[in-house]
Protein backbone atom coordinates (compact mmCIF):
# COMPACT_ATOMS: atom_id res chain seq x y z
CA UNK A 1 0.00 0.00 0.00
CA UNK A 2 1.17 3.43 -0.66
CA UNK A 3 3.06 5.35 2.08
CA UNK A 4 4.79 2.84 3.61
CA UNK A 5 1.74 1.52 5.34
CA UNK A 6 1.33 -2.65 4.53
CA UNK A 7 -1.99 -4.49 4.96
CA UNK A 8 -1.52 -7.79 6.43
CA UNK A 9 -4.26 -11.02 6.94
CA UNK A 10 -3.52 -11.59 10.77
CA UNK A 11 -5.42 -13.92 13.71
CA UNK A 12 -5.85 -12.36 16.65
CA UNK A 13 -7.30 -15.00 19.52
CA UNK A 14 -8.43 -17.47 16.44
CA UNK A 15 -10.24 -15.15 14.31
CA UNK A 16 -8.97 -13.46 11.21
CA UNK A 17 -8.38 -9.67 11.13
CA UNK A 18 -6.88 -7.49 8.66
CA UNK A 19 -4.28 -5.51 10.33
CA UNK A 20 -2.53 -2.44 9.35
CA UNK A 21 1.07 -1.95 9.98
CA UNK A 22 3.40 0.97 10.54
CA UNK A 23 0.29 2.88 9.98
CA UNK A 24 -0.03 4.21 13.90
CA UNK A 25 1.24 7.71 13.20
CA UNK A 26 -1.88 7.88 11.39
CA UNK A 27 -4.12 6.29 14.15
CA UNK A 28 -6.38 9.22 14.82
CA UNK A 29 -7.75 9.56 11.39
CA UNK A 30 -8.00 5.78 10.64
CA UNK A 31 -9.79 5.74 13.97
CA UNK A 32 -12.14 8.27 12.57
CA UNK A 33 -13.09 6.51 9.77
CA UNK A 34 -13.67 3.27 11.07
CA UNK A 35 -11.00 1.32 11.92
CA UNK A 36 -9.87 0.40 15.77
CA UNK A 37 -7.48 -0.26 17.51
CA UNK A 38 -5.69 -2.88 20.31
CA UNK A 39 -2.92 -3.21 22.72
CA UNK A 40 -1.65 -6.57 22.49
CA UNK A 41 1.80 -7.71 24.07
CA UNK A 42 2.32 -4.02 24.91
CA UNK A 43 1.98 -2.82 21.77
CA UNK A 44 -0.97 -0.71 19.76
CA UNK A 45 -1.73 -2.27 16.90
CA UNK A 46 -4.72 -1.28 13.92
CA UNK A 47 -6.94 -3.20 12.51
CA UNK A 48 -9.78 -2.52 9.75
CA UNK A 49 -13.07 -3.97 10.26
CA UNK A 50 -14.35 -7.20 8.68
CA UNK A 51 -17.59 -7.98 7.40
CA UNK A 52 -20.11 -5.44 5.68
CA UNK A 53 -18.15 -2.17 6.46
CA UNK A 54 -14.50 -3.44 5.27
CA UNK A 55 -14.84 -2.12 1.75
CA UNK A 56 -15.89 1.27 3.00
CA UNK A 57 -13.02 1.47 5.45
CA UNK A 58 -10.86 0.35 2.84
CA UNK A 59 -11.51 2.85 0.49
CA UNK A 60 -11.36 5.65 3.25
CA UNK A 61 -7.89 4.40 4.24
CA UNK A 62 -6.71 4.29 0.78
CA UNK A 63 -7.56 7.95 0.52
CA UNK A 64 -5.56 9.18 3.61
CA UNK A 65 -2.40 7.05 2.77
CA UNK A 66 -2.31 8.30 -0.67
Amino acid sequence: MPGGVTLRRSSIAGEPRLELVDAISLADRLVAVGCFTEIIQWRKRLFVPTGDKAAAVLADVMRIIS
